[in-house]
C-alpha cells in the first residue's frame, strides 16, 4: 500500500494524518518515500549488528530499512561472520561519522571494526575520505595538492586537480588503501538488495607505486550530456593495473561531481581485493 501511495502527492501534514489513521510507522513511510540508498543500507547494517549483539546505539529509526534489518538478523550472517572469526563487537560509535563503526575484542585484544555494505553482489567501496569536497580535498585530505587559482574556471581547476592525481597516482592509491583498511577488521555485507552475504575484506598491501597504472579516460573533460540537452556530463574514469600480458585489472573509479555536490570521489572495486 505504501509503495502505491508514494506515487501520489501529499503534504507532510497529509502523511502525518495517514500514519495516525492507519497506524503506519512514520519511519517506514520515510524509507519508502526516499528509497533505500547507500547511506540507509549502511546504517541498517550497523543497526542489525547492534541488535545481533545487544549493543546500545543511537541510530534513528528513519535511517533504517526495517525490512533489510529483519532480513540480516533472520539470516544469521551478522553473528556468523563474527563467530567464525572470533570477533566480539561491544560498542557502537559509527554515529560519530569517523573511521571506526564499532569497538570490540578478538582473542583477548581490543580491536576497531569498520562495516561496509554493497547493495549489489559486487560494486565500489569508498575509503575514509574518499569523497571530499573540492575545498576539503586540498585543506584536509590532500594538502600537498596545489590549490587552483580562484580565477580559473571549474574545467581548468579540475584539470589541474586531475593532472596532480595522475602524476601522483601510486602514492594516492596507497593512501586510499590505507584509509580503506583503517580499522583492524573490515566487514563487508554485500548483495543487500537480494541475498545478503557477510565476509571479511583482506588488505592486499599493494604498493601501487610499483604497478603499471592506467586510466580509461586519461584526459579530464566535461562533454555535452548525451541525454540532457544543454547540460554537461560529469567526469568519471576507471583506473586499472596493466599486467605484463596486457590484461587490465580494474582497481577503482574516480568521479568529479559538480551538480548537486561538488566532490571528488574515489572508490575501490571490491573485486580487486579478492
Amino acid at each position: 500500500m505504501l509503495s502505491t501511495m508514494s506515487r501520489i502527492t501529499f503534504t507532510q501534514t497529509d502523511w502525518q494524518k495517514i500514519c495516525q489513521c492507519f497506524n503506519i510507522d512514520s519511519g517506514e513511510v520515510t524509507r519508502v518515500l526516499k528509497g533505500s540508498n547507500n547511506e540507509t543500507t549502511g546504517m541498517t547494517a550497523e543497526k542489525a549488528l547492534c541488535l545481533a549483539f545487544n549493543i546500545a546505539d543511537e541510530i534513528e529509526d528513519t535511517r533504517v530499512d526495517t525490512q533489510l534489518c529483519d532480513q540480516l538478523l533472520q539470516s544469521g550472517i551478522m553473528g556468523d561472520i563474527c563467530q567464525r572469526n572470533a570477533i566480539l563487537p561491544h560498542t557502537h560509535i559509527g554515529k560519530e561519522n569517523g573511521k571506526t563503526d564499532f569497538l570490540g575484542t578478538s582473542k583477548g585484544k581490543d580491536i576497531t571494526i569498520s562495516l561496509k555494505t554493497l547493495k549489489k553482489s559486487d560494486g565500489k567501496i569508498c575509503p575514509q575520505g574518499g569523497q571530499p569536497t573540492y575545498v576539503s580535498f586540498h585543506e584536509k585530505w590532500h594538502p600537498e595538492c596545489p590549490k587552483p587559482d580562484k580565477e580559473l574556471s571549474r574545467l581548468e581547476a579540475n584539470t589541474q586537480r586531475w593532472t596532480w592525481i595522475k602524476d601522483n597516482i601510486g602514492d594516492f592509491l596507497n593512501k586510499m588503501q590505507k584509509q580503506l583498511f583503517c580499522c583492524d577488521v573490515l566487514i563487508l555485507i554485500r548483495d543487500c538488495d537480494k541475498a545478503p552475504k557477510a565476509e571479511l575484506m583482506e588488505n592486499k598491501h599493494c604498493d601501487f607505486t610499483k604497478l603499471n597504472i592506467g586510466f580509461k579516460r586519461p584526459v579530464y573533460a566535461e562533454p555535452p550530456h548525451k541525454k540532457k540537452m544543454g547540460e554537461l556530463s560529469e567526469f568519471s574514469t576507471n583506473v586499472f593495473h596493466m599486467l605484463s600480458d596486457g590484461t587490465k585489472v580494474t582497481i577503482g573509479e574516480f568521479q568529479f561531481h559538480f551538480r548537486s555536490r561538488k566532490v571528488i570521489k574515489f572508490r575501490f572495486y571490491n573485486k580487486f581485493y579478492y
